[in-house]
């Protein structure tokens, strides 16, 4: 009846749930924009900033990555040039959810050339694509594992913050997520060459080698269940099936490099694996150290925050295991449980739950950390919570068992009672959960409402930009990092840098040459490094920009106090006077208490949380009315 399959009740449920909240989540990470959303926004349209990750001499992303996204965002192209323009009116409603971009002005922009349209159907679809991995990999343990796993599982996985905003990111860290869950699915069903096959996708397409660490237990599994020692066929040594193996993962491997190759020598101009110089680049010392340096503290913060109670007793959930087979070697006769049935269930559960570790192993000892590290162990925290919880409630029968004698025929009344208990002892981590997701959307969604609100407005009421005309800068200081991309930009507008307190390298727009290495000798191209230096030729004068964005305090009581934006616009000695377009409120994380700050209480709001503007600034010139 509760099915996770495709079409079932719960899959429903599921899907509706995660594309209708895909366009909620703000952008966390700068990544994502730059090295990701950026360059799509050049294969589509030839334009957008360009990072020194891309450039033709160090080469460290494959455009092999982006180029199913690009597939995906020409099929919506046309489906939104062939359907009426009433229907992107009702689309963008429905998607963007915003009340700063007004929906009759979006739907007079035309449909096909809506690309903050674009952008939204681009996140739904990676949401419903995260979401097909999530019931399949809750399908799985459905039927090989038990219903009531499953349904504790899902509750984990659904409600997670983590999830809120990893499910519909645009980083090979959220792919590396959505790969392994297909994989694993496969691996419970055993479908060891569809297992494999994910895996390979993942390590071998994505731009990210490093994950390889979460699928060596999927290929070994697999070489063990085909050698016949691990069950069946009397324990005979079967060495055709282990080549056989062997030869079917080496021949996928060959087309999926083969694949990328292609397609980054396309690209680059010249035969380059970003994959190799990826990995070289990372295992010299002092690579990704040049982009921060974090303690230990600053994971378990993050797990905390986006998965609270979760992220305990996932971690919990192999020594439970290993505890519990442990007690039953030692008390047979008390704990029975070592049946072949519990022991393949036990087998299974290990192969899913070790990657985990595996991983953290990895992450752990770097310096440089982000959280985007931590997602693709995000689903394996949510099943290992499921087994915590499985373990316990089992531990505390059989003590209750044994105080008080045990009563046979019983199994499917406390099988239903266990899951009712189970739902109950999560409930209280899926509240926080959801009020930290909520937290998210209302204290950080003011730039994806200003850049949409500015690109509906800009789009109506300037001119269409002719070939050759001058470029429109909208330009920014210290708020670069926070630019949901070029997305939300008309033709002919083009983000502009001015000078903040950021001493490191920006990107720079690409040029018609994108990644080749003509490229660097074309006109207008700026330098690129791998050292994080400063280049100046990233910045623009105030005097080039037609619009500002910058976030601006409520009081400004000293000097210090005003944003570098707001000086540069009062330094500004062109024609024209600048004037505010749009506002938008943004947390003020310094003067508001943590609790406020992480999670959004409807009670007892009032005089606690304190915000900043999110500002859109404007020459008189500009041809553009306040809103």
């Amino acid at each position: 009846m509760f099915s996770y399959q495709f079409g079932g009740s719960l899959s429903i449920l599921c899907i509706a749930f995660r594309v209708g909240t895909a366009n909620l989540a703000p952008i966390t990470d700068c990544d994502e924009v730059f090295n990701y959303w950026e360059p799509l926004h050049f294969m589509l349209y030839g334009t957008g900033m360009q990072t020194w990750e891309y450039a033709p001499q160090y080469a460290l992303r494959t455009y092999a990555y982006i180029l199913p996204m690009g597939a995906v965002a020409k099929s919506f192209q046309f489906l939104l040039g062939w359907l009426p323009s009433s229907f992107g009116e009702h689309l963008s409603s429905m998607l963007l959810m915003s009340s700063s971009a007004p929906n009759a002005i979006m739907g007079k922009i035309g449909a096909s050339q809506n690309k903050p349209l674009l952008f939204a159907m681009l996140r739904s679809f990676l949401a419903l694509f995260s979401c097909y991995s999530e019931l399949s990999i809750l399908s799985a343990i459905q039927d090989n594992i038990g219903p009531t796993m499953a349904h504790w599982t899902a509750i984990c996985s659904l409600t997670a913050a983590g999830n809120f905003h990893a499910g519909q990111a645009f980083l090979p860290s959220s792919s590396v997520m959505i790969l392994w869950r297909l994989s694993a699915a496969n691996q419970l069903r055993d479908n060891h060459a569809f297992a494999i096959f994910w895996g390979l996708l993942a390590v071998l397409s994505v731009g990210w080698p490093f994950c390889a660490v979460l699928f060596l237990s999927t290929g070994f599994w697999a070489l063990w269940k085909a050698s016949g020692l691990g069950g069946g066929g009397g324990r005979r040594f079967r060495l055709d099936s282990v080549v056989r193996v062997l030869l079917r993962t080496a021949l996928h491997a060959i087309i999926i490099q083969a694949l990328v190759m292609a397609t980054d020598y396309y690209f680059y101009g010249r035969m380059v694996s970003p994959i190799w110089n990826i990995f070289v680049y990372n295992a010299r010392s002092g690579g990704d150290e040049l982009y921060g340096v974090e303690p230990l503290s600053y994971y378990i913060k993050n797990l905390l925050l986006n998965f609270n109670l979760v992220s305990l007793l996932g971690f919990a959930s192999l020594p439970a295991i290993l505890s519990r087979k442990l007690a039953e070697r030692f008390y047979p006769d008390r704990l029975q449980g070592n049946d072949d049935k519990s022991i393949k269930r036990d087998n299974l559960e290990i192969l899913v739950l070790a990657p985990m570790y595996a991983w953290m192993a990895i992450v752990l000892p770097r310096p440089h950390k982000e959280e985007r590290f931590l997602f693709p162990i995000y689903p394996i925290l949510c099943f290992g919570t499921a087994v915590t919880l499985r373990e316990t409630l089992h531990l505390c029968s059989k003590v209750l068992s044994f105080l008080r004698g045990s009563k046979e025929g019983m199994q499917n009344q406390r099988r239903d009672v266990n899951l009712l208990l189970g739902l109950a002892l999560l409930s209280p981590s899926a509240v926080i959960s959801i009020l930290r997701s909520i937290a998210l959307h209302h204290h950080y969604s003011a730039p994806l409402e200003i850049y949409s609100n500015f690109f509906a407005h800009a789009a109506t009421t300037t001119s269409p930009a002719l070939p050759g005309s001058e470029t429109t800068h909208v330009c920014t200081a210290g708020e670069w990092y926070r630019f949901p991309s070029s997305f939300f930009l008309p033709p002919n507008h083009q983000l502009g840098f001015l000078k903040s307190s950021f001493a490191g390298q920006l990107p720079q727009p690409y040029s018609t040459l994108g990644s080749k290495w003509e490229s660097l000798s074309s006109d207008g191209a700026g330098n690129f490094n791998d050292a994080n230096k400063e280049e100046m030729d990233r910045y623009v004068n105030i005097e080039q920009c037609s619009f500002v964005i910058e976030l601006v305090p409520l009081e400004m009581e000293n000097v210090s106090d005003v944003p570098e934006c707001v000086q540069y616009m009062e330094s500004d000695s062109s024609p024209g006077s600048w004037k505010k377009l749009a506002s938008h409120y943004y947390l003020d994380a310094d003067s508001t208490p943590a609790l406020h700050r992480i999670l959004y209480l409807p009670l007892g709001r009032n005089g606690k949380v304190a915000f900043k503007t999110y500002n859109l600034y404007g020459k008189d010139s500009s041809r553009i009315e306040a809103f």
